[in-house]
C-alpha cells in the first residue's frame, strides 16, 4: 500500500492512480492525518508540502521522523523542504541552473533583464509578462502590491527560455519516485509561459520526439542531481531547454496526474500510456506490502504542543476532537 498525503482541497491530483487495477495507491489529506492517532503498514508519501501552514508542516515532519525511526518508508522529508525562491536559489548556487531568482526587495544586476515576477508559494504561473528594464520591475511590483498580492510572496525570476520551433514552446517534464527518475508527457505552447500546453498544437515529428523521451528517459540522468539537490524523493520537474541545457523551473511534490483519452495525433496517446505504465512500475518498486501492524502516531504531548499552536495562531473556538 502507498499513502500519500495532501491538503484537502488538492487530494484529487492522483485521483486515476487511486482507481488503478495494478496498485493500491491511496490519498489521505493532512486534515485527517494531523487527527489521527495510527495508520496501516504503508509506504508514506509526504506532498503538497508547499501549501501547509507553518504549524501544519512542523508537525508532519515530526510524524515523518516517527515513522522513519519504526522502520516505515517514508518519501520527502518535511523538515527539508525548500520554497520555490529557496530551490530556484539553490539549484543556480549548485550549477544545475544558469538563471536566478530574488525577493521582491532585491535589485536584480542590470544584466540579467529579462525577468518576470511570480508568487513564492501559490501555484498560479506567471503574475506578468517579461519585464525588460529595472522601471519596468518596480512599476510591475508596485502594481501587484497594489492590487493585494503580498510582498514577501513576490519573486522575481531571470528568464531562461526558448521556443523549440518558431512561434512554439515546449515545457518538459521528468518525475522521481524512489530512486527512479522517469520521463513524462510534455506542454506545447504558443506562449513562453507553457504551462498546461494547448491541445495538437505541435507538428506530428515532435509528438514522436516526446515518446521517445518518455520511452528512452532522456534526460533522467541529467534531471537526477536536480531532485538529489532539492533532496525531493518524490515528485515532478519542470524544466526547459535553453542554451542547450536543462533548466529547473520547479519540482512540485504534489503533481497533477491525468489520462488522455483521444487526441489528433495517436503516437501522443501511446506516449500518455507508456508514462503511465512507467509511473505505476516506478510507485510499485516502493510499494510496502499492507499488514495488520499499525504505526502509532506522536504522544499526547506533541499533539497538545502543536494544538496549543494552532489554537493561538488560528484562534479556535474550541479545541478540535481527537479519535
Amino acid at each position: 500500500m502507498i499513502i500519500l498525503f495532501a491538503t484537502q482541497a488538492h487530494r484529487s491530483t492522483h485521483r486515476s492512480l487511486e482507481r488503478h487495477p495494478d496498485i493500491d495507491f491511496r490519498v489521505m489529506p493532512y486534515e485527517r492525518l494531523l487527527r489521527a492517532r495510527r495508520l496501516p503498514q504503508a509506504t508514506y508519501i509526504f506532498s503538497d508540502l508547499d501549501r501547509l501552514h507553518f504549524w501544519d508542516l512542523e508537525c508532519v515532519a515530526t510524524i515523518y521522523r516517527q515513522l522513519r525511526d519504526a522502520g516505515a518508508r517514508v518519501v520527502n522529508n518535511p523538515a527539508r523542504h525548500r520554497s520555490r525562491y529557496q530551490l530556484l536559489r539553490h539549484l543556480k548556487l549548485r550549477s544545475i541552473n544558469e538563471f536566478n531568482v530574488w525577493h521582491a526587495d532585491d535589485e536584480p544586476p542590470t544584466d540579467v533583464y529579462p525577468v518576470f515576477l511570480r508568487t513564492d508559494s501559490a501555484h498560479r504561473g506567471t503574475l506578468t509578462d517579461l519585464l525588460h528594464t529595472p522601471v519596468a520591475l518596480r512599476d510591475a511590483l508596485e502594481e501587484q502590491i497594489s492590487r493585494g498580492v503580498p510582498r514577501r510572496e513576490i519573486i522575481v525570476v531571470q528568464y531562461a527560455a526558448e521556443p523549440v520551433r518558431e512561434g512554439l514552446y515546449r515545457k518538459l517534464a521528468a518525475y522521481r519516485i524512489g530512486d527512479r527518475v522517469i520521463g513524462a508527457p510534455c506542454a506545447h505552447q504558443e506562449t513562453w509561459v507553457a504551462k498546461y500546453g494547448q491541445r495538437g498544437i505541435a507538428p506530428e515529428e515532435l509528438y514522436e520526439e516526446e515518446y521517445k523521451m518518455v520511452t528512452d528517459h532522456t534526460h533522467a540522468d541529467a534531471m537526477r542531481p536536480a531532485f538529489q539537490h532539492a533532496e525531493i524523493e518524490y515528485g515532478r520537474a519542470d524544466f526547459g531547454l535553453f542554451k542547450g541545457k536543462n533548466q529547473v523551473y520547479e519540482i512540485n511534490t504534489n503533481p497533477f496526474f491525468y489520462g488522455l483519452k483521444s487526441h489528433p495525433f495517436k503516437i501522443r496517446l501511446e506516449t500518455f500510456k507508456r508514462f503511465e505504465d512507467n509511473l505505476v512500475h516506478a510507485l510499485s518498486e516502493i510499494d510496502t506490502p499492507s499488514r495488520t501492524t499499525r504505526h502509532k502516531l506522536p504522544d499526547g504531548r506533541t499533539w497538545r504542543a502543536w494544538f496549543g499552536d494552532l489554537y493561538r495562531s488560528r484562534r479556535l473556538s474550541r479545541w478540535p476532537r481527537l479519535p
